[in-house]
């Protein structure tokens, strides 16, 4: 069993013992805002290497030791209903010449090779809503659609990487590291963007809580606007 809950690709992973067969149940609806995004392959090539004391911002025993290298684009940008996306911060210069950008928000899902130090540069885009699944490249460009939604208002379904259990009324944040990052993190898929209980006065806060969910689980939110 993987220890690193980061690593799951969202509530409907067919690894969760709560997955789309046997109950996951995508929440209402209702009061959703949402908008296009695509993910924004430039911050792939600023992916590195990791320590421990890069991933987590914590001084340890292994500080000069690699946990986590670059992951394969096609891993990287992957992005499946329930992921929460991040947008850098003034990022508009770089996208001013872009077509694409006009309508859609460049996001990323995963933040495998950035490390605690960088949250300050991101901010929160949104909740997945619709897949977009990448097939290893052949040179030929995509051949999949690069564009997906994310919910940017309403309610919405997250997995609880949290290292413990949220209760109906917590405020959620984003995270880059939980406590469920370990040397021994079984591959499985890059990490990802998870989830920590919030104070009010965090500049993070993703939405609130209103299910209960222990470790691994999914629960519902309604998101901040």
């Amino acid at each position: 069993m993987m220890t690193g809950f980061q690593s799951y690709m969202g509530p409907g992973d067919k690894n969760l013992p709560r997955s789309e067969v046997s109950g996951y149940q995508p929440v209402s609806r209702i009061g959703e805002v949402v908008q296009n995004a695509f993910i924004d392959a430039h911050e792939w090539s600023s992916c590195r290497s990791m320590t421990a004391k890069d991933m987590t911002g914590l001084a340890g025993v292994n500080d000069n030791q690699s946990i986590e290298s670059q992951p394969m684009f096609h891993e990287w940008a992957t992005v499946q209903p329930g992921m929460i996306c991040l947008t850098r911060k003034k990022k508009t210069a770089a996208f001013r010449q872009l077509v694409a950008a006009e309508t859609a928000v460049p996001t990323i899902a995963c933040v495998a090779g950035l490390p605690k130090v960088d949250e300050v540069n991101y901010h929160f885009a949104g909740v997945c809503r619709s897949a977009s699944v990448r097939t290893p490249a052949d040179e030929q460009g995509p051949n999949v659609d690069e564009f997906f939604t994310v919910a940017i208002g309403g309610m919405a379904t997250l997995l609880n990487t949290s290292g413990g259990v949220v209760h109906p009324g917590d405020l959620i944040e984003w995270t880059f590291t939980t406590p469920q990052v370990h040397t021994s993190r079984t591959k499985q898929s890059p990490r990802r963007v998870g989830i920590a209980v919030a104070s009010p006065s965090s500049a993070r806060i993703v939405g609130r809580a209103i299910s209960c969910a222990k470790k691994g689980e999914s629960f519902d939110i309604l998101i901040k606007m």
